[in-house]
């Protein structure tokens, strides 16, 4: 009887899928192994699932947030704000320091004041004004017994005793933990930001970095200035020793070659002028003599107008005979009109004018005589000048040679003298920007004590605790659900063994909706029955074994108990077989007395008032099993309750723990196995198919313990 059925599971699943009793379902060739993933849909199933996991991890943060917002020390954050403009102001025109902004807008410059006072120097110096070194806060040893246990259980661990000198170091360390210096973008604008367990200090800390820092500026500024002053300062003596060198040269080569100078130019070059100026005068006084001569002799012998008289013998001699002269002919006109031409004093004013004449020759050759000898002497002066002259040409060409080395010198003197005013200049200059600060920096909102403090935040910390904790335990949940992996949906129970879930029940069984239990078992009954090929037939009963993992034990006696009720509540008769060698109860009779032949069936079966089934126990477990489930012992038992019976429910507990039964498993007409969504492990799924199918009787079915599993 049982041997046709495996034969005819195809056709008949093909037949009930036909006729819409059930979906199509993967290839049965086996089980298949356990997964290790799952789908977007299923994480939220495996977070709900461990959300004790979650939940506990939560309320852990939660907790500790909690303690910590509440014990932790205060702290209180002050912020004090500098303008630090990249171009310097412009107190002198030859500033030490560039004024120019950098093509970058001066983001550089101020970047770097931004690690300036960040720096040690600056640090250092708003500590000393603060008095952190003393401080417990920053570093100090306090005086108390819980501070000298710290600081004894250090030099344990260190091995080392902190000497005093660190006290600074530990402060500056300390220091810079709570210091943050940070600059928005586009602005000139710093914030000096100090947190602190006091607001008082913290304001004060900033404060004191921002003095120190506006201190160390204005320091950095004239110790630039004098040490560059004492750089130039001393480069000016070799300056000076190579301008007295030049001074000591050129004066040297001036006595050596004899070029005196005098009024700024040299004497050669001032007789050489003079001397030419001399010549140029000369020339021109003789060339006036001369032609004065000429002009004096031309008029010897000629008329005595005193118009045409030339100017060389304009002399009041001369003008005083011309008069008489003149005077004498127009008296000689007069009586020629009245006396006549033979009149004796016609003839005696003629010869009046004779005598007159003969002076002015005389007089005139006196003059001739006076300017022949000054042409002669102005001729000879001329010459005199020429020879001159020429010797100085010839020395001035001797002293231009001289000159071309001269002008070298007087360069060079020229050069070291201009260097040498230049560092002096500079050097005096440097010396007074020393006492200058051009730096364009100030403090445009000092740090005030703040009111609230900054740290711990409560609600932010416990904020990011639950969510921290929300974030680890789900983490947790999913590595535990990936080290121990879990039934998530319908589909993977499928896959896991292979076979079709025939319904999915709700995860609280013993609820009382009852239509929401019955409703998935009468489907299952009726997929069973179609499935089989023998609905409403009365020859034969249909054998169907129940097992489950160990886990799940509960809910496969829960649903046997279901099917068997709603099996019963259609009109059939149905047997429940309890076959779990693991609930055997000693000295109680049933199945394995029943197939020993020990005691009749009736007498072994009662019937079950809660389902209205018949319901033979297991027997006594503690006799040897294997005589009991002979093969032929299993063939004429399962043939006896046939015939009475329309269904048999038979128990078969967890099969990894159940071997002994294999007869009866491999006998039976299906088994179908009992799982729940999120609790069964993937591990007993695959292991119960593999145990089920090593029997001689693979899963044919499922039965899924899960409201959602329905859907998916």
């Amino acid at each position: 009887m049982n041997q046709q059925w495996p034969n005819a599971g195809h056709t008949s699943l093909s037949l009930a899928q036909s006729h819409g009793f059930l979906p199509a379902v993967v290839d049965r060739g086996g089980p298949a192994e356990r997964e290790t993933t799952a789908e977007v849909g299923d994480l939220w199933r495996i977070l709900i699932r461990r959300r004790r996991i979650i939940l506990g991890t939560t309320a852990l943060f939660g907790l500790a947030a909690l303690l910590y917002g509440f014990l932790a020390t205060p702290l209180y954050t002050a912020t004090s704000q500098l303008l630090i403009d990249p171009r310097d102001r412009q107190v002198v025109t030859n500033d030490l320091n560039a004024g120019a902004v950098a093509p970058d807008g001066g983001i550089t410059k101020i970047e770097s004041q931004v690690r300036v006072i960040e720096s040690d120097t600056v640090l250092l110096r708003a500590i000393a004004e603060a008095g952190l070194e003393a401080d417990p806060e920053f570093g100090a040893t306090g005086n108390g017994i819980l501070s000298r246990a710290v600081q004894g259980l250090r030099e344990a661990v260190s091995g080392s005793e902190v000497q005093p000198h660190n006290a600074t170091l530990r402060a500056l360390r300390n220091l810079r933990r709570k210091l943050a210096v940070k600059r928005a973008e586009k602005v000139f604008v710093v914030d000096v930001v100090v947190t602190a367990s006091d607001p008082d200090k913290a304001a004060r800390i900033v404060n004191a970095i921002a003095r120190a820092y506006l201190a160390d500026q204005a320091e950095a500024r004239v110790n630039a200035a004098k040490r560059a002053a004492g750089e130039l300062n001393a480069r000016l003596d070799s300056l000076r020793e190579d301008v007295l060198a030049a001074e000591t040269r050129l004066e040297a080569f001036r006595a050596d070659n004899g070029l005196i100078a005098s009024s700024g130019r040299l004497v050669g070059e001032q007789q050489l002028t003079e001397s030419n100026a001399r010549l140029v005068a000369a020339r021109n006084r003789t060339a006036d003599a001369k032609s004065r001569l000429q002009g004096i002799r031309s008029a010897r012998g000629g008329a005595f107008d005193a118009g045409a008289t030339p100017e060389a013998i304009q002399s009041p001699t001369i003008e005083r005979l011309r008069s008489q002269y003149a005077e004498l002919t127009s008296k000689e006109a007069d009586l020629r009109t009245q006396l006549g031409e033979r009149h004796p004093f016609i003839t005696a004013i003629r010869t009046q004018k004779s005598d007159v004449k003969r002076l002015i020759d005389a007089e005139l050759g006196r003059i001739v005589q006076g300017a022949e000898i000054e042409y002669q002497r102005a001729l000879a002066n001329e010459r005199s000048l020429t020879g001159n002259l020429e010797i100085l040409k010839a020395d001035s060409v001797q002293t231009g040679k001289a000159n071309v080395r001269l002008r070298e010198l007087e360069r060079e003197l020229d050069a070291s003298r201009s260097v040498y005013n230049t560092f002096l200049v500079r050097s005096r200059e440097i010396s007074e920007q020393a006492s200058v600060d051009p730096t364009n920096a100030r403090v445009i909102t000092w740090a005030q004590p703040p009111e609230d403090r900054s740290w711990p935040l409560r609600l932010l910390i416990l904020g990011a605790a639950l969510g921290g904790g929300l974030g680890l335990g789900a983490g947790l949940a999913l590595v535990r659900e990936y080290a121990r992996p879990t039934l998530l949906s319908r589909r993977q129970l499928e896959r896991l063994l292979g076979a079709p879930v025939l319904a999915a029940f709700p995860s609280a069984l013993g609820s009382s909706d009852g239509a929401a239990r019955a409703a998935p078992a009468a489907f299952a009954l009726d997929s069973l029955y179609a499935l089989a090929g023998m609905k409403h037939r009365k020859d034969r009963a249909l054998s169907v074994m129940v097992a489950a993992p160990a886990s799940d034990a509960a809910e496969r006696r829960a649903l046997i108990d279901l099917l068997a009720a709603v099996a019963v509540a259609r009109g059939d008769h149905v047997l429940v077989v309890e076959a779990d060698l693991g609930s055997a109860d000693p000295g109680n009779g049933g199945l394995l007395e029943v197939l020993r032949g020990e005691i009749s069936f009736h007498t072994a079966s009662t019937t079950d008032a809660a389902t209205g089934a018949r319901r033979l126990p297991v027997g006594n477990g503690q006799k040897p099993v294997r005589d009991a489930f002979e093969r032929e012992n299993v063939h004429r038992f399962l043939s006896h309750v046939a015939e009475r019976y329309d269904l048999v429910l038979l128990d078969g507990g967890t099969l990894a723990q159940n071997v002994r039964i294999a007869p009866l498993v491999a006998a039976v007409d299906r088994l179908i196995v009992v799982a729940c969504g999120g609790h069964t492990l993937q591990d007993d799924l695959v292991e119960t198919g593999r145990i089920a199918a090593a029997l001689g009787n693979a899963p044919f079915g499922a039965l899924l313990v899960d409201g959602k599993g329905a859907t998916r």
